[in-house]
This record gives structure tokens, sequence and C-alpha cells, in this order.
């Protein structure tokens, strides 16, 4: 079997999933350029930093509860039984939806007050409209997912972004600048026309009819509990820095500094979300998840896989942190420069960390991955109030790289115990890709001169 054959199909997925991903942390990255040289002050981007955080807290919260659940039962269950599965996925999404959007409308002011920015209550006031329409986005969204539809997935975000991006720069070029609650407009405007975009590529798997069924409801509720609980704990390990900053230091500027560094590092972890979505439903399949060699030898290949991306990406951070800064925001954010470097080394262990999830989920211990994420989730709170009340920006950076440590140690144990995973494979396989990377070119090149 030649090289390109081998990965003949993750390549496939890899393109369009890869594309998918990396159009969502690229147009952020423009649209924060623009924001943070042109269009917001500092303390602006660190009011906008807090509402995005608590956006993405809101997706991943609903993502824990329904999205693993339908990904895995529509690979498992029969044809006949998969208008069940969409329908009981469907009603625990909008529950769900509805439930966080009364919590954001409620609490508003209280969370405008702790974090000690005013504007964000009426931020989440207007926010209330996008949350509706993430109801049937993020079902089409998850649909996709488990259909592996990732063609589908990559137009559905190149709109949503590119439209993000669109309306962004024509508000500056009108205005001179954007406040912020025409931002969280633009944010519900964008998500809206990609509902519509989604819905294209997905009718051919929607049911006509609303088929409720009790027994899959309980199903998916009781699978994904565990998976809810993983991620709420996830969210408080990731925005814990983000959502304590201001608070602690009494300062939205650190905020701002903090979130052009997460911009970056999002760009490097980028490898290991796109290789995981591609991962689950393949270890979710009962013939690969009663198989123990084979879920480690999908564990130490994806893993390595990742690493083959992240490790030259950590190095161009070490080495040109101040080069970044300036292109992604002005010399008012050089204050990121020690916190960006040190962060950078995350990445390697969000390689491992990533993969330990999706690996755990997708073979029926959610619990295990829930129970872990939450000692981490607990180390970072507890590390984020200590280390950023001594070392301000930086203590963020102590307490993540802290965490992170004791996660690898506790992730790696679990692996080696279930699969006999060995963590040291992982990175032979980075170097070995660089080899076989250089073949499945070398092959291609010679069809193309041979046709």
């Amino acid at each position: 079997m030649s090289t390109s054959t081998k990965y003949q199909g993750w390549l496939h997925s890899s393109f369009f999933g890869g594309l998918q991903k990396l159009s969502v942390p690229l147009s952020s990255v423009l649209i924060q350029m623009l924001l943070a040289k042109k269009a917001l002050t500092k303390d602006q981007m660190g009011v906008w930093a807090v509402f995005m955080t608590i956006t993405a807290i809101q997706e991943t919260l609903r993502q824990g509860l329904v999205k693993t659940s339908l990904i895995k039962f529509i690979n498992h269950c029969k044809e006949e039984e998969q208008k069940y599965v969409l329908t009981a996925a469907f009603i625990l999404n909008a529950v769900m939806s509805i439930i966080i959007s009364l919590v954001l409308f409620v609490f508003a002011g209280y969370f405008a007050k702790v974090e000690k920015m005013p504007e964000l209550k009426e931020m989440l006031y207007i926010f209330q409209f996008g949350m509706l329409i993430m109801i049937p986005f993020s079902h089409f969204e998850w649909l996709m997912y488990g259909k592996v539809q990732f063609k589908g997935l990559f137009w559905v975000y190149f709109f949503r972004q590119g439209l993000t991006l669109l309306f962004v720069v024509l508000v500056y070029l009108f205005t001179g600048g954007s406040s912020l609650n025409t931002l969280v407009v633009i944010y519900n405007v964008s998500l809206l026309a990609a509902t519509i975009v989604a819905y294209y590529f997905v009718r051919q798997f929607l049911t006509k009819s609303f088929s409720y069924s009790k027994e899959w409801l309980v199903k998916l509720l009781h699978f994904g509990k565990y998976v809810f609980g993983s991620n709420v704990s996830t969210q408080i390990f990731r925005s814990a820095d983000q959502l304590m900053l201001a608070p602690i230091i009494g300062n939205a500027t650190y905020t701002a500094s903090q979130n052009v560094s997460a911009r970056v590092i999002n760009l490097a972890d980028l490898p290991s979300q796109t290789l995981g979505d591609i991962l689950f439903p393949k270890s979710a399949k009962k013939e690969n998840s009663d198989n123990p060699s084979m879920i480690k030898y999908y564990y130490e290949k994806t893993v390595g896989a990742s690493l083959f991306f992240v490790l030259p990406l950590v190095l161009t951070i070490l080495l040109f942190p101040k080069l970044i800064i300036v292109v992604l925001a002005t010399r008012e954010y050089y204050d990121a420069i020690p916190y960006l470097q040190l962060i950078s080394i995350s990445a390697i262990f969000l390689a491992f960390l990533k993969q330990f999830g999706v690996i755990i989920d997708s073979t029926g211990r959610p619990h295990v991955n829930f129970i872990t994420i939450t000692i981490m989730g607990a180390i970072q709170v507890l590390s984020c109030y200590f280390f950023i009340k001594y070392y301000g920006l930086m203590g963020a950076a102590y307490a993540l790289l802290f965490t992170h440590t004791i996660g690898f140690i506790i992730s790696q144990v679990i692996l080696n115990r279930y699969f006999n995973v060995n963590f040291l494979n992982s990175f032979k396989h980075a170097i070995l890709f660089y080899g076989e990377m250089y073949s499945i070119v070398m092959e291609k090149m010679k069809a193309w001169r041979t046709k």
C-alpha cells in the first residue's frame, strides 16, 4: 500500500476539517487585528474578550450535553432509529439553550458588576437573539460532524466568519470605529446566515416528522450528562484566567493582553482540534471502540500528527513573540510577550489532553473524563487565584502551565492503564510523519507528471 493511499481517508477528512477549523481562528485573528489596531480601545478589547469567552462557554455547555451523544449514537444506531436520535438531540439542545439564555438574561447585570465592565450588561441582552438562532445552527452543525460532512462545515463557517469580518470592515470604513453593541449585532446576523447555509448541507439527513422517543431521550441524556459535566469543568479550566484577571487586578487592559495571546494559542491548537473531530466518529464505531490495540494506535498516531504541526509553531512563538504581537495588535500590547512565550508550551500538552478526552468519551467512559477534567478545573481556579494575586498577568501563565502538567500526568496514567498507551510513541510518530508527508508529496508530484 502506498503512503498516500494509506492516509487517503484521513487526508480527505483532514483537508476540509482543517479548512473549516482554520477559517475560524484566522478570521478571528483578522477581526482581532482590526479591532485592536483601529476600532476599539484596549479597555473595550478587554470587554469584548470577556463577552466572547461567555459565548464560548455557552456553546461548549450545549455541546457537552448533546453533540457527543448525537455523534456517538448516530453512528451506533440502526438507520430506522436515526429519526429518534435526531429528535431527542434537538429537544435537549432547545431546552439547554433556553435555560442558558434565561440565566444570561437574569444575571447579565451581576456578571457585568463582577467583571467591572458595565457595557457587558447590554451586550448580553442583545445576545439573546443569537441564543435562539443557536438552536437550529448547532443542531445542523452537530449532524454534519456525525455524518462526517467536513466540506459542508467548511462552507458554513466560511460564511459565518467571513460575513463577520466583512461587516466589521464595512462598519469601520463607514463610521471610523465600532461600538461593542454593534459587534454583538454583527455576531447574531452572521450566525443567522450560517444557519441557512448549514440547512442546505444537512437537509438530506433531516427527518420530515417529529419522532419522539423517551427511550432515546434518556439514552442521550444519560450519556451526555458526563460529557456535559466534563465540558463545564473544561470551560472553568479554559476560562478561569480570562474571567478572573479583571476582578482580581481591577483592570480590563490585562484581559485584552491575555486575549491577544490566547488567539495565537488557538491557532497552535488547531491541528489537535481538527484531528480530534475526525478521530471521534472513527473511534466511536463499535468495531474500533472494543479493540484496545486499535484505540492505542489511533491515539498515539493522532497526537503524533498534532505534534507534527504544533512543535514548529511553538518554536516560532518562542523565538519571535514581539513580531507576533505587533502583527496582531500594537506596541500597547507588549506586556503580553512573556505571557505568550510561557503559555505557548501549553499547546504541546493540549495535543495530548484533547485526544485523551476524545478517546475516553468515544470508548464509553465519559465519567472518567468528567472526573479528570473536574480535578483540572478545580486546580486551575485555585492556581489562578493565588498566582494572579501575586504575579498579575504572568500569574495566569504560571497557573495554566501548572494545571496542564498535572492534567498530562493524570491522563497518561489512565490511558496506559486502559489501552497501554505510551506518550513517547507520539513523539516518534511526529518525527516519522515528516518523512511520510515527504513521501506523499513525492507520490502526488510523480502522478501529476505522469498525467
